[in-house]
């Protein structure tokens, strides 16, 4: 079983890839892309972080975020996200991806991949470039 390293810095800022379930083209419907944004905004609420840079691709995004002082818990923000986006998704007349039986009986949803990529941005330079990238 793999291990995931995670470099988690208070008040840092990471750049982010995350994937629909199996590269699902979800993100051009205006149901998908309205659930996001609504659930990034509740989510935002509860645990702020600043969006500096983000993309929205047919089938996964791209962003850097800057979490306030002394908070390191961007994981926790992109479960809540990830699952307030399939309840309101879902809940307006979005429809999941078939799954197999292993991830149905985890409790996962046919919506997002269930992990993500992370980037600590290390200097003002790979900051740029991460913001580059998304641009």
């Amino acid at each position: 079983m793999s291990r995931y390293k995670r470099w988690f810095v208070p008040g840092g800022t990471y750049f982010f890839t995350l994937v629909t379930y199996r590269r699902r083209i979800l993100f051009d419907d205006s149901k998908a892309r309205a659930s996001l944004h609504d659930a990034i905004e509740e989510v935002r609420k509860k645990h702020p972080f600043e969006i500096v840079a983000m993309v929205l691709l047919p089938e996964h995004l791209h962003t850097v975020l800057t979490l306030p002082p002394g908070d390191a818990r961007y994981p926790t923000r992109w479960r809540r996200i990830k699952e307030e986006f399939t309840k309101r998704f879902l809940g307006s007349g979005g429809e999941e991806s078939k799954q197999t039986k292993g991830r149905r009986e985890k409790g996962y949803r046919g919506t997002w991949q269930k992990r993500f990529w992370e980037h600590t941005c290390e200097s003002d330079r790979d900051l740029k470039r991460c913001v580059d990238y998304v641009h």
